[in-house]
């Protein structure tokens, strides 16, 4: 009898140990599916700096030829900007007339500049020609954060996980794109530009950029900005505690990435490994 209940208790000992083993390997294999998609980390050259309007609240920023435009936000303080991209020096301003308005991301795409408002459900749209005024507006039912384009349609941060595809005629929603990363959904996405079938995302509050892949919504790549004022303006203040990164243009000509901050006093060129 000893003997027979021996065997069965060794029996069910074996069951249970390759019933273990069978759920150790399916975690681990989990694992290293999960880390399969970590965001790899881009690595990039410091390459030089421009001066920066420290009064510039930096909602939005854009290379177009060889100007930056730059979109603010702020009650009372909303401008787009013009500067030189040879000096940083700013060459126009246009306050929003409106003062009750709150600037935020722009874009720019067949000859119109396109701006964001923060809580005020409007869109404005410009002649690139003379920003002055606005020549329409759109109904837009979010918050607005960020702004880009692919040379068709307009992307849209609005704070969330979810970039919004838009239509320039209509600006209305034509598709999104849920951004991912290894462990789950990245919220709290601001400031926009895309590049190559890629969309770079400032994470608000971070000095993280985040390269998203358009197609599938995944977090590819970050860029990790941390140490860059220290470095070059290590005299410099931040206004308030979000004095933080947020502005990315892309220098097609010369396939750099230029990164700024709200109130930062300089203008970064970063090429990119």
């Amino acid at each position: 009898m000893y003997k027979k209940y021996s065997f069965l208790l060794w029996s069910a000992v074996v069951v249970l140990v390759s019933c273990q083993n069978k759920k150790s390997d399916t975690q681990t294999t989990a694992v290293t599916a999960d880390s399969s998609l970590v965001p790899k980390v881009i690595s990039y050259k410091m390459v030089g700096t421009l001066p920066h309007d420290t009064a510039a609240y930096t909602e939005g920023f854009e290379l177009n030829g060889s100007k930056l435009y730059e979109g603010t936000g702020t009650f009372e303080n909303s401008f787009i900007s013009i500067a030189d991209t040879a000096t940083g020096k700013v060459q126009k301003k246009f306050p929003l007339k409106d003062k009750s308005m709150y600037g935020e991301g722009i874009s720019i795409l067949n000859n119109q500049l396109f701006q964001l408002t923060y809580q005020n459900h409007i869109a404005y749209v410009y002649n690139l020609n003379d920003l002055s005024k606005s020549v329409g507006t759109f109904k837009w039912p979010y918050e607005g954060w960020g702004m880009t384009n692919d040379g068709k349609n307009i992307y849209a941060s609005v704070g969330s996980s979810i970039i919004y595809k838009l239509d320039p005629q209509s600006f209305a929603v034509v598709g999104q794109i849920q951004v991912t990363d290894d462990l789950g959904t990245v919220d709290n996405l601001n400031e926009l530009e895309y590049v190559n079938g890629f969309i770079y995302v400032n994470k608000w509050q971070t000095t993280k950029i985040l390269k998203v892949d358009v197609a599938t919504g995944h977090v590819v790549g970050t860029i990790d900005c941390f140490g860059l004022l220290s470095e070059y303006a290590p005299a410099y203040t931040p206004k308030s505690s979000d004095s933080v990164l947020n502005g990315i243009a892309w220098d097609k000509t010369n396939q750099l990435l230029y990164v700024t901050g709200k109130n930062w006093p300089l203008i970064f060129k970063l090429k990119l490994d």
